[in-house]
Order: C-alpha cells, then sequence, then structure tokens
C-alpha cells in the first residue's frame, strides 16, 4: 500500500506541477501578445465618455434612498438621515449636493438639533422644520469654514434640511413655508 500511496502523491506532484506551469506560460504569452499590439500600435484602452445620463446617475450612487418631498413649490429628492449614525454623517465627505436634492434629517423628537460643517466640501442652505411642516428658522450659505461652530434653530424643529447654497433664495422659501414629507 505504502507504494501505491507514493507513486500517486509522485504522479499528483507532477499534475499539479504541470498545470500550474501551462497556466504561468499561457499568463505569459497572453502578455506578451497585448505587448506587441502596444508596440506595433494596434492597442489602445478605450477612454469611456460621460454623458449628461451618466452626471444625472452619479448623485444617484451618493444619495441612493432617497424620497420625494415639497419644500414650498419646489419637489425635491430626500436622502433621508433617519438613525444616529446617518445624521452625525450627514453630508460629510460628499462631493457635491445636486440642486434637485436635499439631506433630510428626521429626528423624530422637537429641539434646537444643532448642525456643523465637519467634514463639508461645499456651502450649504440649513432649514429647521416643525413636526406640522412649517419652517421655523433658516441659515443661508453656511460655509464649511464655519467648522468647529454649530448652528441651530431657537424655535424647537422636528426636522432639518439641508440644501445647495442658494437654494432658499432661489426657491423662495421663508419661515412658515410649507414642507411636505410623506408619512410611510
Amino acid at each position: 500500500m505504502k507504494i501505491a500511496e507514493r507513486i500517486v502523491m509522485i504522479l499528483l506532484v507532477f499534475v499539479l506541477g504541470g498545470g500550474s506551469a501551462w497556466f504561468y506560460f499561457a499568463v505569459k504569452a497572453d502578455q506578451q501578445e497585448v505587448r506587441d499590439a502596444v508596440a506595433r500600435g494596434e492597442y489602445q484602452i478605450p477612454k469611456e465618455k460621460k454623458s449628461t445620463s451618466d452626471a444625472e446617475k452619479d448623485w444617484r450612487v451618493i444619495y441612493p434612498n432617497t424620497i420625494k418631498i415639497t419644500i414650498g413649490d419646489v419637489e425635491v429628492q430626500a436622502s433621508v438621515a433617519d438613525t444616529l449614525s446617518k445624521r452625525i454623517k450627514g453630508l460629510s465627505d460628499t462631493p457635491f449636493l445636486p440642486p434637485n436634492v436635499v439631506k433630510l434629517f428626521a429626528f423624530g423628537v422637537p429641539g434646537s438639533h444643532s448642525i456643523w460643517m465637519k467634514d463639508m466640501n461645499y456651502a450649504i442652505d440649513i432649514i429647521w422644520v416643525a413636526q406640522h411642516g412649517a419652517v421655523v428658522h433658516i441659515e443661508e450659505n453656511v460655509s464649511p469654514d464655519t467648522y468647529p461652530e454649530s448652528f441651530s434653530s431657537p424655535t424647537p424643529a422636528w426636522y432639518v434640511v439641508e440644501a445647495s447654497a442658494g437654494f432658499v433664495a432661489s426657491s423662495s422659501i421663508a419661515i412658515g413655508s410649507k414642507v411636505v414629507i410623506p408619512v410611510n
């Protein structure tokens, strides 16, 4: 039995070694073909063109789960921060916020709800909203340079909405404007 086992083991080593050698040389041959094609000028890496529709899809990668809400007369997509970790992160480290997208912080309790600009890359408008949907406080064009200062509402709010800087002015949002958030 021991001789048969040794023969099988030796054959197994030869088969595995041969298979590995074959794989190695096959990959090397493919690499050499690519090098030769590049040297002849026959091989080019295709350049990817971004269309307008691709740019539209980009924000969905950063803000994948959104709901439609209405602020004043403007309908926008809201990325909802409804857990503590999502509220702490907010818009930190995001590269941009499209004009038709906002960040909706759902606190579930009334309060002054402080907002800071930690790790922000762009200015925003901040809107505090009461439980019944009325805007109770607004801070416009808040710069990332204001960190570590924080901003809060003197009137208790249930929600906070962060929008691109200029959203409040361009949409004529004011204290008392209505925010309609669908209830699930």
